[in-house]
């Protein structure tokens, strides 16, 4: 059987950068090995949520070939279940991010922390924050952490609010939930609020929650320690995307005849993809990013041994889209094509194997968030022709008619 190999590299896209001669970081990097794949190859350039735009939940299903606007129930439960948290209906799921605020006003969303730091500080929270519920914290990669919420005698609802700025909560009917965003309009810090009267007691009780762990963090020796260094302290935590339904995604494998596997390192695409019945690959996020891109594609190259096609996710290039570092996004790119591509390009069969390259949504540099942009799409297979270089502006010019949404990605290369 052919093979197929899914890279879904994180908030790729970009806008045109004066800096970088009006260019994209895509178009401005150099992508020699990428070549060999554009010998065969068309490409689709499709919106991911209409006018919304996206976070990487729904944008990661959405080219899964999941519609986020019939699935999603919350990015919370894809994120603990990446944790192994082993989420149950009923049970409140959040994605948590360390950040700090100063004088009552936001400092930054995002703190980063080594491995042992947040988990210190997530023991510390599980050991000594008392609200009127059940909880477990558990600590993610960075600045992230899972969150869920055992329900006793009061039931508990996805209906809140987020209390992180830039992420807007939006609900479609009773079961459809997805957070967008929105860009960080104001440093006040809001209260998390009930949207229907059923969610009161859960926006009271993750107030309560968020009050206490910022004692517990403030006073903890390992914020102590960071002060004597000098480094950044967290000392709030920025809840968002609560959940307490499965989203139900129907097996990708039964669905397309195919076995497929992940190699995803961070927890919320290893959420989607068990929700999707994917194997995951044993992997994880290295900090040195060549030492991390060898790693994914040696065990895609490995994985295709065993099964029919493999999802790769790249996270890095969102990370420094949100720093705004642009040079590090292109440079980012030019090392997937060094690393990975390459690699790919001499393990696949060029003739017979599809290639599918995108991402999950767009992330602007310059504005450092994510925009509602459509997405550049690259599909190489012996079906198709030579197309010229991959980058936003080109997919635009140049794109295949019956992809215009990134829900039809998936459909479409697995019919090729």
């Amino acid at each position: 059987m052919t093979k197929t190999v899914f890279i879904i590299v994180d908030g790729m896209a970009d806008l045109p950068i004066r800096l970088l001669k009006n260019k994209t970081p895509l178009d401005y990097a150099i992508k020699t090995n990428l070549y060999r794949f554009l010998k065969h190859a068309d490409f689709a350039y499709p919106k991911v949520l209409g006018k919304f735009a996206p976070q990487s939940d729904s944008g990661v299903m959405a080219d899964l070939g999941y519609n986020p606007l019939k699935y999603s129930t919350g990015r919370g439960w894809f994120e603990c279940l990446g944790l192994n948290m082993r989420p149950k209906e009923g049970e409140l799921c959040i994605r948590v991010n360390f950040g700090s605020i100063i004088n009552g006003r936001l400092n930054s969303v995002r703190t980063y922390m080594s491995k042992q730091e947040i988990e210190g500080l997530s023991e510390e929270i599980n050991r000594k924050v008392k609200v009127s519920s059940d909880f477990e914290f558990k600590a993610g990669e960075g600045y992230r952490a899972g969150l869920i919420f055992h329900p006793g005698k009061n039931m508990l609802s996805s209906f809140v609010s987020n209390n992180e700025p830039g992420y807007t909560a939006r609900f479609f009917g009773n079961e459809v939930k997805l957070s967008f965003a929105t860009g960080i309009k104001d440093k006040n810090i809001r209260k998390i609020k009930a949207i229907k009267k059923e969610a009161r007691y859960t926006a009271e009780l993750l107030n309560d929650f968020v009050s206490k762990a910022a004692e517990v963090i403030k006073n903890s020796k390992i914020c102590k320690e960071r002060k004597k260094m000098g480094l950044d302290l967290p000392n709030y935590l920025f809840l968002r995307d609560a959940a307490n339904k499965d989203p139900r995604l129907y097996d990708i494998n039964k669905k397309y005849g195919k076995k497929w596997a992940a190699v995803v390192g961070m927890p919320l695409e290893k959420g989607i993809a068990t929700s999707a019945g994917m194997a995951l690959i044993d992997t994880s996020e290295e900090k040195d990013i060549r030492k991390d891109f060898y790693d994914k594609v040696e065990k895609t190259v490995k994985a295709l041994s065993k099964f029919d096609a493999v999802y790769l996710h790249i996270k890095q290039t969102d990370s420094v889209s949100h720093l705004g570092k642009f040079r590090d996004k292109y440079a980012i790119i030019e090392s997937i094509d060094k690393i990975i591509i390459s690699k790919l390009a001499n393990s696949l069969d060029l003739e017979q194997d599809t290639l599918v390259l995108t991402c999950d949504h767009a992330t602007s540099s310059e504005l450092r968030r994510h925009i509602n942009s459509n997405i550049p799409v690259l599909i190489s297979n012996k079906k198709f022709g030579f197309s010229s270089d991959f980058s936003e502006v080109n997919c635009s010019k140049n794109h295949l008619k019956e992809i215009r949404n990134a829900v039809d990605i998936m459909p479409f290369v697995m019919s090729i």
